[in-house]
């Protein structure tokens, strides 16, 4: 193995949040297994966005004019929308980029998030204006381990005065790991 390899530290939501506008589209490049869905979910919730501002859609066949109305509304409202799998959508990825570039004054709150697998169809026009994220699969156990704390806070592990609560936690990220 490679004595230079570093692996890539694990993945802040916040910080994304924190990096991204309401003009900045942000493009998850996901590698297999990997589904940033419920760490969104969670940052709706630490932002204060509330779930009912937080719309999303897995794209398949036949759902591009519901993500179109998902994207003009939300942009409007101060929403959040997520659309997953735009690899399975690929043409209509062109028509993304038009919506995308005709709003004009979107609300400060306003977020589109994208998830794709690689593909070198991605309009290059979204991929420009967009911040991107790619995800990488933890390698090995302990990497996996360290992953799994990394999304707790210290309040997880004062939560329970048992004195079998830590040890029990950890039990649990490690098999999550090995699963």
């Amino acid at each position: 193995m490679n004595d230079y390899y570093v692996k890539s530290p694990p993945i802040s939501f916040e910080k994304i949040y924190q990096s991204s506008t309401c003009k900045t589209p942000i493009v998850f490049i996901l590698s297999p297994g990997a589904d940033p869905f419920s760490d969104v979910q969670k940052l709706v919730e630490t932002v204060g966005l509330g779930m009912n501002k937080f719309k999303f859609l897995a794209l398949g066949q036949g759902m591009g004019e519901q993500a179109k109305q998902y994207i003009e509304g939300g942009a409007m409202r101060g929403h959040w929308v997520m659309l997953q799998n735009c690899h399975l959508l690929i043409s209509w990825l062109k028509t993304l980029e038009v919506i995308y570039d005709n709003i004009t004054k979107p609300d400060k709150a306003f977020r589109l998030w994208l998830t794709t697998a690689p593909t070198d169809k991605f309009p290059l026009g979204i991929l420009q204006k967009s911040l991107k994220v790619v995800t990488e699969p933890p390698d090995g156990l302990g990497q996996n381990i360290k992953q799994t704390y990394s999304k707790l806070s210290e309040d997880v592990f004062l939560a329970c005065p048992k004195i079998e609560f830590k040890p029990m936690l950890y039990v649990l990220s490690f098999f999550h790991a090995v699963i």
